[in-house]
């Protein structure tokens, strides 16, 4: 079986490693223009598919270039479901994101994902990501095609982006904490720090991914995620005493907080997935600051 795995170079593409994969560069891929996706598949006679690509970023991004996250990640999610359709790719995997979730209906289970509006700094991504669900759903109806929609909480790893505008708040506070230290300068965070998020070492959704990918079967949508919360400030703190910064951190209580809980509930997950452990936040964190601070500068930004 040949396995292609969209964004193979990204934060959690690099981490997945499955028999007989292809993990094409964007250079020799262009997921936006369906009858190139048509002839790598065809000459690399690929059977499945693990689409872990997106056009992703930070609050302030996604909340100014709507429509880019919407237009980019609704038509590479159309050509990938037109492609399993067209070549039968069964059993692929799609990751989705609990921050497509509605706005106001935490905590968040596998049916509530359609209930209402998402959070409007990023309801273009949010309503591409959704239509995955929706067209893997119609895709198993009309075709027979089986797919699994997993459906993640925060992610954060070694491979992560750490551009500052762009970036998760994971990897941003890492960059901004380690300029801190350099220059000596105040530690300043969007927020007062009180939203609560959870988060999960990259690793353990790769591993959970090649596990399905192993039993080639359909899970069709499932949450997964720790569920346990940590604040923005648990945060913060955990990534100043790694980064063994001891200067002043400042709460910029004037910039957005976002949502303030996503919970979710894993309950599907924990039947099927009962006897996997999660990495710890602060063991996941110290992985991932010593990582970044080894390479730095040489960094995804």
């Amino acid at each position: 079986m040949n396995v292609l795995i969209t964004g193979g170079s990204g934060l959690l593409g690099t981490e997945l490693n499955v028999e007989n994969e292809v993990k094409p560069k964007r250079s020799e891929l262009d997921l936006l223009d369906y009858c190139s996706l048509k002839r790598y598949i065809q000459y690399n006679k690929i059977d499945k598919i693990i689409h872990c690509a997106a056009k992703v970023g930070g609050v302030d991004e996604n909340k100014r270039k709507n429509y880019d996250f919407f237009s980019d990640n609704l038509l590479i999610n159309m050509n990938i479901l037109n492609a399993c359709r067209e070549f039968g790719l069964h059993n692929s995997i799609f990751i989705l994101s609990t921050c497509i979730f509605p706005e106001h209906n935490s905590p968040y289970t596998e049916s509530s994902l359609h209930e209402d509006e998402p959070h409007p700094t990023n309801y273009g991504y949010a309503y591409a990501k959704r239509m995955l669900e929706v067209g893997s759903k119609a895709l198993s109806e009309q075709y027979g095609i089986k797919t699994t929609c997993l459906i993640p909480c925060n992610l954060y790893g070694k491979n992560d982006n750490y551009n500052l505008l762009s970036g998760h708040v994971i990897p941003s506070l890492i960059h901004k904490c380690y300029k801190a230290k350099q220059n000596n300068t105040e530690f300043k965070v969007w927020g007062n720090g009180k939203p609560q998020r959870e988060f999960m070492y990259v690793e353990d959704l790769a591993r959970i991914i090649e596990k399905i990918h192993t039993q080639n079967t359909s899970f069709g949508n499932m949450i997964v995620s720790p569920s346990i919360e940590y604040s923005i400030e648990d945060v913060v703190y955990l990534i100043a005493k790694y980064m063994n910064y001891d200067g002043p951190i400042i709460f910029d209580e004037k910039m957005p907080n976002g949502i303030l809980r996503k919970p979710s509930i894993n309950d599907k997950f924990k039947t099927n997935f009962s006897n996997h452990k999660f990495t710890q936040l602060p063991d996941g964190l110290k992985i991932t600051i010593d990582h970044f601070v080894e390479k730095y500068p040489n960094i995804r930004l």
